[in-house]
Protein backbone atom coordinates (compact mmCIF):
# COMPACT_ATOMS: atom_id res chain seq x y z
CA UNK A 1 0.00 0.00 0.00
CA UNK A 2 1.10 3.66 -0.83
CA UNK A 3 0.69 4.36 2.92
CA UNK A 4 3.82 2.29 3.76
CA UNK A 5 5.95 4.91 2.25
CA UNK A 6 5.16 7.48 4.88
CA UNK A 7 4.78 5.01 7.98
CA UNK A 8 8.44 5.01 10.11
CA UNK A 9 9.99 2.11 9.64
CA UNK A 10 11.80 1.03 13.05
CA UNK A 11 9.92 -0.11 16.24
CA UNK A 12 10.68 2.83 17.99
CA UNK A 13 9.06 5.28 15.40
CA UNK A 14 5.84 2.51 14.68
CA UNK A 15 5.63 2.63 18.61
CA UNK A 16 5.88 6.11 19.22
CA UNK A 17 3.39 7.01 15.79
CA UNK A 18 0.81 4.50 18.19
CA UNK A 19 0.74 6.28 21.31
CA UNK A 20 1.33 9.71 19.81
CA UNK A 21 -1.55 9.36 17.00
CA UNK A 22 -4.38 8.39 19.23
CA UNK A 23 -3.42 11.37 21.81
CA UNK A 24 -3.56 14.04 18.92
CA UNK A 25 -6.46 13.09 16.96
CA UNK A 26 -7.90 12.93 21.08
CA UNK A 27 -6.98 16.30 21.44
CA UNK A 28 -7.77 17.62 18.05
CA UNK A 29 -11.55 16.02 18.59
CA UNK A 30 -12.00 17.83 21.97
CA UNK A 31 -10.58 21.06 21.16
CA UNK A 32 -12.88 21.13 18.16
CA UNK A 33 -16.03 20.07 20.39
CA UNK A 34 -14.86 22.36 23.37
CA UNK A 35 -14.37 25.46 20.71
CA UNK A 36 -18.01 24.30 18.90
CA UNK A 37 -19.86 23.87 22.25
CA UNK A 38 -18.43 26.12 24.33
CA UNK A 39 -15.66 28.65 22.99
CA UNK A 40 -18.01 29.57 20.40
CA UNK A 41 -21.13 29.52 22.87
CA UNK A 42 -19.73 31.59 25.83
CA UNK A 43 -18.06 34.11 23.10
CA UNK A 44 -21.60 34.90 21.46
CA UNK A 45 -23.33 34.91 24.70
CA UNK A 46 -21.31 37.59 25.75
CA UNK A 47 -20.92 39.43 22.81
CA UNK A 48 -24.74 39.55 22.76
CA UNK A 49 -24.79 40.93 26.37
CA UNK A 50 -22.27 43.64 25.08
CA UNK A 51 -24.40 44.42 21.85
CA UNK A 52 -28.15 44.31 23.91
CA UNK A 53 -26.56 46.90 26.81
CA UNK A 54 -25.65 49.11 24.29
CA UNK A 55 -28.75 48.94 22.16
CA UNK A 56 -30.57 49.61 25.36
CA UNK A 57 -28.10 52.75 25.89
CA UNK A 58 -29.13 54.33 22.47
CA UNK A 59 -33.17 53.13 22.92
CA UNK A 60 -33.28 55.29 26.19
CA UNK A 61 -31.56 58.27 24.81
CA UNK A 62 -33.91 57.70 21.38
CA UNK A 63 -37.10 58.05 23.61
CA UNK A 64 -36.78 61.35 24.63
CA UNK A 65 -34.62 61.17 28.08
CA UNK A 66 -33.77 64.53 30.23
CA UNK A 67 -29.67 65.10 30.08
CA UNK A 68 -29.74 64.36 33.86
CA UNK A 69 -31.74 60.84 33.44
CA UNK A 70 -29.74 60.32 30.52
CA UNK A 71 -26.44 61.13 32.33
CA UNK A 72 -26.97 59.23 35.70
CA UNK A 73 -28.14 55.91 33.67
CA UNK A 74 -24.71 56.79 31.93
CA UNK A 75 -22.89 56.96 35.18
CA UNK A 76 -24.47 53.45 36.47
CA UNK A 77 -23.74 51.71 33.73
CA UNK A 78 -20.42 52.35 33.89
CA UNK A 79 -20.34 51.78 37.48
CA UNK A 80 -21.96 48.75 37.57
CA UNK A 81 -21.49 47.03 33.66
CA UNK A 82 -17.65 48.15 33.71
CA UNK A 83 -18.60 50.24 30.50
CA UNK A 84 -16.47 53.42 29.67
CA UNK A 85 -19.03 55.77 27.43
CA UNK A 86 -18.87 58.61 25.69
CA UNK A 87 -20.85 60.78 23.23
CA UNK A 88 -19.42 63.37 20.47
CA UNK A 89 -21.88 65.48 18.43
CA UNK A 90 -21.59 65.83 14.93
CA UNK A 91 -18.40 63.40 14.88
CA UNK A 92 -18.27 60.33 12.40
CA UNK A 93 -16.28 57.35 12.82
CA UNK A 94 -12.41 57.96 13.30
CA UNK A 95 -10.18 56.95 10.07
CA UNK A 96 -7.43 54.90 11.65
CA UNK A 97 -9.84 52.05 12.87
CA UNK A 98 -7.75 48.69 12.05
CA UNK A 99 -9.71 46.42 9.59
CA UNK A 100 -11.31 43.19 11.46
CA UNK A 101 -9.16 39.96 11.64
CA UNK A 102 -10.04 37.50 9.35
CA UNK A 103 -9.44 34.15 12.22
CA UNK A 104 -10.48 36.42 15.57
CA UNK A 105 -13.44 34.45 16.85
CA UNK A 106 -14.02 37.85 19.15
CA UNK A 107 -14.37 40.47 16.11
CA UNK A 108 -16.67 37.66 14.53
CA UNK A 109 -18.85 37.43 17.57
CA UNK A 110 -18.66 41.27 18.24
CA UNK A 111 -19.84 41.78 14.28
CA UNK A 112 -22.75 38.98 14.42
CA UNK A 113 -24.43 40.21 17.96
CA UNK A 114 -23.84 43.95 17.37
CA UNK A 115 -25.90 43.05 13.32
CA UNK A 116 -28.76 41.59 15.29
CA UNK A 117 -28.98 44.22 18.00
CA UNK A 118 -28.13 47.28 16.35
CA UNK A 119 -29.95 48.91 13.30
CA UNK A 120 -27.11 51.94 12.89
CA UNK A 121 -24.14 51.66 11.33
CA UNK A 122 -21.12 50.76 14.09
CA UNK A 123 -17.33 49.54 13.74
CA UNK A 124 -15.33 47.84 16.57
CA UNK A 125 -11.65 48.19 17.40
CA UNK A 126 -10.47 44.69 19.08
CA UNK A 127 -6.66 44.97 18.37
CA UNK A 128 -5.90 47.43 21.26
CA UNK A 129 -2.43 47.57 23.46
CA UNK A 130 -4.72 47.91 26.76
CA UNK A 131 -6.81 44.79 26.68
CA UNK A 132 -10.00 46.65 25.92
CA UNK A 133 -12.52 46.36 23.08
CA UNK A 134 -13.92 49.76 21.59
CA UNK A 135 -17.36 49.98 19.69
CA UNK A 136 -18.54 52.79 17.24
CA UNK A 137 -22.12 53.97 16.65
CA UNK A 138 -23.12 56.11 14.21
CA UNK A 139 -25.87 57.95 15.57
CA UNK A 140 -28.13 60.91 13.55
CA UNK A 141 -26.48 63.91 16.26
CA UNK A 142 -23.01 62.30 16.75
CA UNK A 143 -20.82 59.38 17.74
CA UNK A 144 -21.09 57.07 20.28
CA UNK A 145 -18.15 55.53 22.10
CA UNK A 146 -18.26 52.42 24.46
CA UNK A 147 -15.25 50.94 25.81
CA UNK A 148 -15.35 47.89 27.30
CA UNK A 149 -12.65 45.02 28.89
CA UNK A 150 -11.57 42.36 26.77
CA UNK A 151 -12.75 39.93 29.54
CA UNK A 152 -16.58 41.47 29.26
CA UNK A 153 -16.54 40.09 25.61
CA UNK A 154 -13.73 36.94 25.88
CA UNK A 155 -13.74 33.87 28.24
CA UNK A 156 -10.07 33.59 28.79
CA UNK A 157 -11.01 30.31 30.29
CA UNK A 158 -10.30 28.56 26.85
CA UNK A 159 -7.26 29.31 26.62
CA UNK A 160 -6.13 27.83 30.29
CA UNK A 161 -8.11 24.89 29.15
CA UNK A 162 -5.82 24.21 26.15
CA UNK A 163 -2.89 24.82 27.80
CA UNK A 164 -3.41 22.21 30.47
CA UNK A 165 -4.58 19.95 28.36
CA UNK A 166 -1.50 20.23 25.86
CA UNK A 167 0.77 20.65 28.99
CA UNK A 168 -0.39 17.10 30.56
CA UNK A 169 -0.55 15.18 27.54
CA UNK A 170 3.21 16.64 26.64
CA UNK A 171 4.22 15.48 30.34
CA UNK A 172 2.37 12.32 29.49
CA UNK A 173 3.92 11.41 26.18
CA UNK A 174 7.29 12.40 28.25
CA UNK A 175 7.03 9.51 30.28
CA UNK A 176 5.87 7.04 27.71
CA UNK A 177 8.62 8.23 26.02
CA UNK A 178 10.89 7.20 28.50
CA UNK A 179 9.02 3.68 28.99
CA UNK A 180 8.99 3.09 25.58
CA UNK A 181 12.92 3.89 24.96
CA UNK A 182 13.69 1.50 27.97
CA UNK A 183 11.68 -1.32 26.68
CA UNK A 184 13.09 -0.85 22.48
CA UNK A 185 16.60 -0.94 24.38
CA UNK A 186 16.81 -4.95 24.66
CA UNK A 187 15.65 -5.10 21.39
CA UNK A 188 18.70 -2.94 20.02
CA UNK A 189 21.26 -4.56 22.24
CA UNK A 190 19.97 -8.33 21.02
CA UNK A 191 20.59 -6.97 17.57
CA UNK A 192 23.70 -5.32 17.79
CA UNK A 193 24.49 -9.02 19.44
CA UNK A 194 23.44 -10.94 17.02
CA UNK A 195 25.41 -8.32 14.58
CA UNK A 196 28.74 -8.83 16.52
CA UNK A 197 28.51 -12.71 16.27
CA UNK A 198 27.73 -12.74 12.45
CA UNK A 199 31.04 -10.79 12.54
CA UNK A 200 32.59 -13.28 14.24
CA UNK A 201 33.43 -10.64 16.97
CA UNK A 202 32.79 -11.23 21.14
CA UNK A 203 29.72 -10.35 22.70
CA UNK A 204 30.98 -8.37 25.78
CA UNK A 205 28.33 -8.44 29.01
CA UNK A 206 24.88 -9.58 26.66
CA UNK A 207 22.11 -11.01 29.01
CA UNK A 208 18.32 -11.23 28.51
CA UNK A 209 16.56 -8.60 29.78
CA UNK A 210 13.29 -6.80 29.07
CA UNK A 211 10.02 -8.33 28.49
CA UNK A 212 9.16 -11.83 28.64
CA UNK A 213 8.91 -12.05 25.31
CA UNK A 214 12.34 -10.10 24.83
CA UNK A 215 14.17 -12.21 27.28
CA UNK A 216 12.68 -15.68 25.28
CA UNK A 217 14.36 -14.02 21.98
CA UNK A 218 17.83 -13.54 23.61
CA UNK A 219 17.77 -16.70 25.45
CA UNK A 220 16.96 -18.34 22.26
CA UNK A 221 19.91 -16.41 20.25
CA UNK A 222 22.47 -17.42 23.42
CA UNK A 223 21.62 -21.37 22.92
CA UNK A 224 21.67 -20.91 18.89
CA UNK A 225 25.24 -19.23 19.57
CA UNK A 226 26.21 -21.92 21.61
CA UNK A 227 25.16 -24.91 19.30
CA UNK A 228 26.56 -22.74 16.34
CA UNK A 229 29.91 -22.73 18.02
CA UNK A 230 30.01 -26.45 19.37
CA UNK A 231 29.33 -27.56 15.41
CA UNK A 232 31.67 -25.58 14.57
CA UNK A 233 34.23 -26.73 17.24
CA UNK A 234 33.20 -30.78 16.78
CA UNK A 235 33.70 -30.36 12.40
CA UNK A 236 36.82 -28.56 13.22
CA UNK A 237 38.46 -30.93 15.88
CA UNK A 238 37.28 -33.81 13.87
CA UNK A 239 39.06 -32.54 10.07
CA UNK A 240 41.84 -31.28 12.23
CA UNK A 241 42.55 -34.67 14.04
CA UNK A 242 41.84 -36.86 10.66
CA UNK A 243 44.51 -34.34 8.76
CA UNK A 244 46.87 -34.62 11.77
CA UNK A 245 46.78 -38.33 12.02
CA UNK A 246 47.70 -38.38 7.78
CA UNK A 247 50.80 -36.99 8.15
CA UNK A 248 52.33 -39.54 10.65
CA UNK A 249 52.13 -42.90 7.14
CA UNK A 250 52.83 -39.86 4.94
CA UNK A 251 55.61 -39.00 6.99
CA UNK A 252 57.19 -42.72 7.13
CA UNK A 253 56.18 -43.19 3.17
CA UNK A 254 58.65 -40.11 2.25
CA UNK A 255 61.35 -41.75 4.44
CA UNK A 256 60.99 -45.39 2.62
CA UNK A 257 60.75 -43.60 -0.67
CA UNK A 258 63.74 -41.58 0.11
CA UNK A 259 65.89 -45.27 1.04
CA UNK A 260 65.15 -46.80 -2.20
CA UNK A 261 66.96 -46.29 -5.42
CA UNK A 262 65.67 -43.60 -7.47
CA UNK A 263 63.67 -44.83 -10.92
CA UNK A 264 60.80 -43.64 -12.65
CA UNK A 265 58.16 -45.62 -10.33
CA UNK A 266 59.65 -44.04 -7.24
CA UNK A 267 59.79 -40.77 -8.73
CA UNK A 268 56.08 -41.02 -9.62
CA UNK A 269 55.40 -42.34 -5.85
CA UNK A 270 57.46 -39.25 -4.35
CA UNK A 271 54.91 -37.06 -6.40
CA UNK A 272 51.98 -38.43 -5.29
CA UNK A 273 52.84 -38.42 -1.42
CA UNK A 274 53.75 -34.63 -2.24
CA UNK A 275 50.93 -33.88 -3.40
CA UNK A 276 48.82 -36.14 -0.73
CA UNK A 277 51.10 -33.75 1.78
CA UNK A 278 49.63 -30.45 0.19
CA UNK A 279 46.03 -31.08 0.31
CA UNK A 280 46.56 -32.41 3.73
CA UNK A 281 48.28 -28.80 4.84
CA UNK A 282 45.38 -27.72 2.81
CA UNK A 283 42.73 -29.35 5.12
CA UNK A 284 44.81 -28.85 8.30
CA UNK A 285 44.49 -24.89 6.68
CA UNK A 286 40.62 -25.11 6.64
CA UNK A 287 40.58 -26.26 10.15
CA UNK A 288 42.61 -23.62 11.82
CA UNK A 289 40.26 -21.04 9.28
CA UNK A 290 37.31 -22.34 11.46
CA UNK A 291 38.52 -21.87 14.88
CA UNK A 292 37.16 -19.00 16.77
CA UNK A 293 40.23 -16.07 16.55
CA UNK A 294 39.11 -13.07 18.53
CA UNK A 295 39.10 -10.26 16.65
CA UNK A 296 41.50 -7.37 17.51
CA UNK A 297 42.05 -3.80 15.86
CA UNK A 298 44.19 -4.66 12.63
CA UNK A 299 46.38 -2.38 10.29
CA UNK A 300 45.27 -3.60 7.31
CA UNK A 301 47.76 -2.28 5.32
CA UNK A 302 50.69 -2.72 7.47
CA UNK A 303 49.14 -6.91 6.87
CA UNK A 304 49.08 -6.34 3.18
CA UNK A 305 52.80 -5.15 2.97
CA UNK A 306 53.49 -8.87 4.91
CA UNK A 307 51.70 -10.55 1.83
CA UNK A 308 53.52 -7.73 -0.65
CA UNK A 309 57.23 -8.58 0.95
CA UNK A 310 56.57 -12.50 0.72
CA UNK A 311 55.78 -12.13 -2.81
CA UNK A 312 58.69 -10.10 -3.70
CA UNK A 313 60.93 -12.69 -1.89
CA UNK A 314 60.18 -15.31 -4.47
CA UNK A 315 60.69 -12.75 -7.33
CA UNK A 316 57.35 -12.03 -8.12
CA UNK A 317 55.52 -8.23 -7.86
CA UNK A 318 52.33 -7.53 -6.40
CA UNK A 319 50.88 -4.26 -7.02
CA UNK A 320 49.81 -2.37 -3.80
CA UNK A 321 47.21 0.85 -3.75
CA UNK A 322 45.74 1.62 -0.74
CA UNK A 323 45.63 3.92 1.85
CA UNK A 324 48.34 4.39 4.61
CA UNK A 325 46.66 3.26 7.46
CA UNK A 326 43.66 1.54 7.82
CA UNK A 327 42.87 -0.24 11.00
CA UNK A 328 39.78 -2.51 11.01
CA UNK A 329 38.48 -5.59 13.67
CA UNK A 330 40.55 -8.50 12.40
CA UNK A 331 41.05 -12.04 13.26
CA UNK A 332 44.74 -11.77 11.74
CA UNK A 333 45.81 -15.17 10.98
CA UNK A 334 42.47 -16.16 9.26
CA UNK A 335 42.14 -13.36 7.35
CA UNK A 336 45.42 -13.42 6.60
CA UNK A 337 45.78 -16.97 5.08
CA UNK A 338 42.39 -16.09 3.59
CA UNK A 339 44.15 -13.11 1.13
CA UNK A 340 47.38 -15.06 1.11
CA UNK A 341 44.86 -17.66 -0.95
CA UNK A 342 43.61 -14.71 -3.06
CA UNK A 343 46.54 -13.54 -4.16
CA UNK A 344 48.53 -17.09 -4.64
CA UNK A 345 45.82 -17.81 -7.18
CA UNK A 346 46.22 -14.66 -8.87
CA UNK A 347 49.48 -15.20 -9.45
CA UNK A 348 49.51 -18.68 -10.39
CA UNK A 349 47.24 -17.44 -13.94
CA UNK A 350 48.79 -13.90 -14.12
CA UNK A 351 51.41 -11.95 -14.61
CA UNK A 352 50.23 -8.93 -13.34
CA UNK A 353 48.78 -8.59 -9.99
CA UNK A 354 47.38 -5.54 -8.25
CA UNK A 355 45.52 -5.27 -4.70
CA UNK A 356 43.84 -1.92 -3.95
CA UNK A 357 42.01 -0.85 -1.17
CA UNK A 358 39.46 2.31 -1.08
CA UNK A 359 36.79 3.19 1.11
CA UNK A 360 33.31 2.46 0.68
CA UNK A 361 29.73 4.43 2.30
CA UNK A 362 29.81 1.65 4.81
CA UNK A 363 33.25 0.35 4.86
CA UNK A 364 36.06 -0.84 2.52
CA UNK A 365 36.53 -2.48 -0.76
CA UNK A 366 39.67 -5.12 -1.29
CA UNK A 367 39.81 -5.88 -4.95
CA UNK A 368 42.62 -8.65 -6.06
CA UNK A 369 43.02 -8.12 -9.79
CA UNK A 370 45.22 -10.80 -12.35
CA UNK A 371 45.58 -10.68 -16.17
CA UNK A 372 44.85 -14.18 -15.94
CA UNK A 373 42.77 -15.83 -18.47
CA UNK A 374 39.42 -15.01 -15.93
CA UNK A 375 36.84 -17.25 -15.11
CA UNK A 376 33.66 -18.38 -16.86
CA UNK A 377 30.63 -16.62 -15.25
CA UNK A 378 28.51 -19.75 -15.25
CA UNK A 379 31.44 -21.20 -12.68
CA UNK A 380 32.15 -18.31 -10.52
CA UNK A 381 29.08 -19.23 -7.59
CA UNK A 382 30.99 -22.96 -7.66
CA UNK A 383 34.56 -22.25 -6.96
CA UNK A 384 33.73 -21.44 -3.25
CA UNK A 385 32.41 -25.10 -2.99
CA UNK A 386 35.30 -26.73 -0.72
CA UNK A 387 36.93 -29.54 -3.21
CA UNK A 388 35.47 -28.02 -6.25
CA UNK A 389 37.67 -27.79 -8.63
CA UNK A 390 37.80 -26.54 -12.72
CA UNK A 391 41.08 -27.50 -14.13
CA UNK A 392 40.19 -26.52 -17.48
CA UNK A 393 40.19 -22.84 -15.99
CA UNK A 394 41.89 -21.34 -13.17
CA UNK A 395 43.07 -24.28 -11.06
CA UNK A 396 46.55 -26.34 -11.73
CA UNK A 397 48.05 -29.65 -10.86
CA UNK A 398 48.69 -29.48 -6.37
CA UNK A 399 45.63 -27.41 -6.44
CA UNK A 400 43.23 -29.54 -3.61
CA UNK A 401 39.88 -26.50 -4.00
CA UNK A 402 39.82 -25.44 -0.71
CA UNK A 403 41.52 -21.74 -1.38
CA UNK A 404 38.39 -19.68 -2.27
CA UNK A 405 36.53 -21.68 0.03
CA UNK A 406 39.42 -20.75 3.27
CA UNK A 407 39.23 -17.36 1.62
CA UNK A 408 35.50 -16.85 1.64
CA UNK A 409 34.83 -18.14 5.07
CA UNK A 410 37.01 -15.96 6.47
CA UNK A 411 35.65 -13.25 4.75
CA UNK A 412 32.30 -14.11 5.90
CA UNK A 413 33.18 -14.85 9.62
CA UNK A 414 34.10 -10.49 9.37
CA UNK A 415 30.60 -10.29 8.55
CA UNK A 416 31.85 -9.28 4.85
CA UNK A 417 30.54 -10.44 1.40
CA UNK A 418 33.25 -11.86 -1.53
CA UNK A 419 32.19 -11.69 -4.99
CA UNK A 420 34.00 -12.55 -8.82
CA UNK A 421 34.04 -10.10 -11.60
CA UNK A 422 35.74 -9.40 -14.54
CA UNK A 423 39.06 -7.54 -14.06
CA UNK A 424 40.05 -4.21 -15.46
CA UNK A 425 44.18 -5.96 -16.15
CA UNK A 426 41.79 -8.42 -18.49
CA UNK A 427 41.55 -10.80 -15.89
CA UNK A 428 39.55 -12.33 -13.45
CA UNK A 429 39.16 -9.17 -9.81
CA UNK A 430 37.85 -10.69 -6.41
CA UNK A 431 36.06 -7.91 -4.97
CA UNK A 432 36.10 -8.26 -0.96
CA UNK A 433 33.52 -5.88 0.98
CA UNK A 434 34.66 -5.72 4.99
CA UNK A 435 32.13 -3.07 7.30
CA UNK A 436 33.70 -0.93 9.05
Amino acid sequence: MWLKRFLPRSLFGRWLLLLVAPIVVLQALLAYIFYERHWDTVTRRLALGLAGEIALLIETREIGTDPATMANLVIQMSQTLELNIGFEAGAAFPQNIPPLRRFSILDRMLVQALGERLAQPYQIDAQRDDRTVVVYVQLPDGLLTVVAPESRVFSASTYAFMIWMTAASALLLGIALLFLRNQIKPIRRLAEAADAFGKGREIMDFRPSGANEVRAAARAFLAMRDRIRRHIRERTDMLAGVSHDLRTPLTRMKLQLSLMPPNVEIDELKRDVDEMDRMVSAYLAFARGQNEQPAEPTDLAHLIDELADDVRRRGRELQVVMPEHLTLPLRRLSFKRGLANLIENALRFGRTVRVSVIRAEKGIEICVDDDGPGLPEKERHRVFRPFYRLDQARHGSGNVGLGLTIARDAVLAHGGEIALDDSPLGGLRVKIRLPV
